[in-house]
């Protein structure tokens, strides 16, 4: 009888085991992503800060060419114009995924709900992959000003 209610008892922890026990719950999820946004997301006010540094940087270009005769200021202008919109993509990503995301999807399923913040934590990963990108490329390129 002892191992009978065991059984039962253990019966839904068997089945949450089988029903994809190697993932982690919706709530899991959403706290994962929620984590990584919140690592990531200081790097927004240093990448606005290296917006508006390369935005002098490109409006000074003549007193920089002035300073260092060697500074190819087209080539520069180029690095610089394309290090900014890579930093403007960025920060675009975060908004838009911060406005977008649901801490609470209403009128999905259980597995509506997994299915969502599985895919949630995808997208915020590929944009902690993209902070780590730009942040480096930032203090490649601007190292030298």
């Amino acid at each position: 009888m002892r191992k009978l209610l065991f059984a039962i008892a253990a019966f839904p922890a068997i089945l949450s085991a089988c029903n994809g026990g190697s993932g982690a719950s919706a709530d899991q999820l959403r706290e994962e992503a929620i984590a990584i946004h919140d690592e990531i997301m200081p790097q927004v006010s240093s990448f606005d800060r290296n917006t508006v540094k390369i935005d002098s940087l490109l409006a000074n270009l003549p007193e920089l060419k002035a300073a260092n005769p060697d500074l190819d200021t087209a080539q520069t202008r180029i690095e610089l114009t394309a290090l900014k919109g890579r930093l403007e993509e960025a920060t675009d990503a975060m908004m838009e995924w911060m406005m977008a995301f649901e801490v609470d999807p209403q009128e999905k399923s259980a597995d509506e709900t997994k299915a969502y913040y599985e895919g949630e934590v995808e997208k915020v990963k590929r944009m902690k992959q993209l902070f780590e990108e730009v942040s480096k490329e930032s203090a490649e390129k601007l190292a030298p000003f």
